[in-house]
């Protein structure tokens, strides 16, 4: 993927400064990419950011309904959330204790 030279200058005509957000804008209207950004020396979430959105998934209704029907589908023999048994069985055991 490249853009030419004249695209680019095109694009930034009549700025002086070309801000981050014009670079961004550029990326996501000539590749197609949904671009966010974040600092290299920040972690994506925090611990506690962590733990409050666990938390929230599991207790939605509707991830608790899907992870009894894996379960379910587990015991019938058909694999649709792991081809790992432990994974799967940690999984579960880990949402019990929520």
């Amino acid at each position: 993927m490249s853009i030419s030279k004249e695209q680019l200058e095109q694009s930034f005509r009549g700025k002086a400064y070309v801000e981050l957000k014009d670079l961004v804008q550029l990326i996501e209207d000539n590749f197609g990419f949904n671009v966010t950004l974040q600092r290299k020396d920040e972690p994506a979430f925090t611990d506690e950011q962590k733990k409050r959105m666990t938390s929230v998934i599991f207790k939605d209704e509707d991830v608790l309904s899907q992870l009894r029907q894996a379960k379910h589908d587990r015991e019938n023999g058909i694999s649709t959330y792991s081809d790992s048994e432990e994974e799967f069985a940690q999984l579960l055991k880990e949402v019990q204790n929520d």
